[in-house]
């Protein structure tokens, strides 16, 4: 058998990523890859990240933005968090033999986890790694997280689902209570689960030499590097969506219902009492084509000199 092990030197979400389609492409049998990434969102392949994402928040941090090529969850990473990825061939590789493996290399440190319905790694209730799916024309990708001591405080400042704010094709995430490997076990690393994932895979599938790469030097995994972190093309790829709310103002009350396409606002319909008729076509030349970003958005407000219209865009504002 033909296999290999890699360590990631980059802490680049998006390089990291990208190295791992260039994996998917060499002939191997079993591949496993492991890399950790500086704070970043990484959202789904067909998810809303102006849904999912706190994008103000996120861009005020420099918390990076990320679209994968498997399907699943908005999650946050960081320097605390291991990211693996199991590669075989279509044919003979499968979910089940890869949770095998983490749940021996857990259990090697002492750590018991189940499996969940949802492809979720569980301790006592709690998650501790999140798993998606990816299938090429030969290979099977797994990928997964594992929270070994990520800063959890934190993730609610970037993810921000919700039931209410739109309604999208999009996928949503569906919130899980999460934990840290650390809470198993006080003096746990990264570097100790690391070791033992190398060890478990070794004995699973033979000696295999262990090769450290930096995929954000590496040619020939950065042709995709745009696909995975230009932040610009995953919002324009966002599957169209629409925004409605109802609000009542000193002068009126209104619902406001915009159109989403490509992350530009292309349909915009108002239902008022206001007594002035001419508030629905203000505010429809105001917001068509204008891009729906709390920047964008913000500066159009800032430039009305209506107040009733002001006062829509400056909530609307308050809403993104």
């Amino acid at each position: 058998m033909k296999n290999a092990i890699y360590v990631a030197e980059s802490h680049d979400c998006a390089a990291n990523l990208a190295g791992e389609a260039y994996l998917l492409t060499l002939d191997y049998d079993h591949v496993l890859y492991l890399w950790e990434n500086d704070p970043c969102i990484v959202i789904g392949r067909y998810q809303n990240p102006f849904s999912e994402c706190n994008l103000q928040r996120m861009e005020e941090k420099q918390v990076q933005l990320v679209r994968r090529h498997s399907g699943g969850g908005a999650v946050y990473h960081d320097r605390g968090n291991l990211c693996f990825t199991l590669i075989g061939n279509k044919e003979t590789s499968s979910k089940e033999e890869n949770f095998s493996l983490i749940l021996e290399a857990l259990s090697s440190l002492g750590i018991e986890c189940e499996l969940s319905g949802r492809n979720d790694i569980l301790i006592q209730g709690k998650k501790v790694s999140g798993n998606a799916f990816q299938t090429t024309a030969t290979k099977f990708c797994h990928h997964g997280t594992l929270l070994i001591q990520s800063d959890l405080s934190v993730m609610g400042q970037y993810l921000t689902p919700s039931s209410t704010k739109l309604s999208s094709k999009a996928v949503k995430s569906v919130s899980s209570r999460v934990g840290n490997l650390a809470e198993a076990r006080g003096d746990i690393s990264s570097d100790l689960v690391q070791q033992a994932l190398i060890e478990t895979f070794i004995r699973r599938y033979g000696p295999t030499e262990v090769q450290t790469v930096d995929f954000a030097a590496l040619e020939q995994a950065q042709t995709n590097y745009r696909l995975f972190g230009d932040r610009s093309l995953i919002l324009e790829k966002t599957p169209q969506f629409s925004h409605s709310f109802t609000h009542r103002f000193d002068w009126g009350e209104v619902t406001l219902h915009l159109q989403v396409v490509k992350g530009v606002i292309t349909e915009v319909k108002l239902y008022t009492d206001a007594l002035d008729t001419s508030l629905a076509e203000r505010a429809a030349k105001a917001l068509t084509g204008v891009a729906y970003d709390i920047g964008a958005i913000g500066d159009i407000q800032k430039q009305i000199e209506q107040a009733d219209l002001a006062s829509l865009l400056a909530h609307l504002v308050t809403l993104l």
